[in-house]
């Protein structure tokens, strides 16, 4: 299978407000980032091909980005344990700071 991300995952477990409309009507978490999307594990997924507004709440900070959804795979709720759900979100804009926040996971991660 051929990766077709331009950047590494790394793990990124923090809050993500999430909606196609603001405000932001759903939150869940991410569990890795690149940087050119992020993993929302949630099982309020929306359609492939649909834009999203999110805030990733960081320890110190809120940033503001937007995307589309990439993929996405609802399973039951009593697989969430054993069976990876969510949806992945490329960024079609993202607030500058979150580069840095990808940069110093890549440097702690290696």
């Amino acid at each position: 299978m051929i990766d077709k991300r331009g950047s590494r995952r790394v793990a990124f477990r923090t809050i993500v407000h999430y909606g196609q409309d603001k405000p932001l009507g759903y939150v869940s978490f991410s569990t890795d980032i690149s940087s050119g999307g992020l993993c929302i594990k949630t099982n309020s997924v929306f359609m492939s091909g649909t834009k999203l507004y999110l805030a990733i709440v960081t320890a110190d900070k809120k940033y503001e980005a937007e995307g589309v959804v990439a993929w996405a795979k609802k399973i039951p709720q009593h697989l969430v344990p054993v069976e990876r759900n969510g949806m992945g979100v490329r960024f079609t804009y993202a607030d500058p700071g979150l580069a840095g926040v990808y940069e110093e996971k890549v440097k702690h991660a290696s």
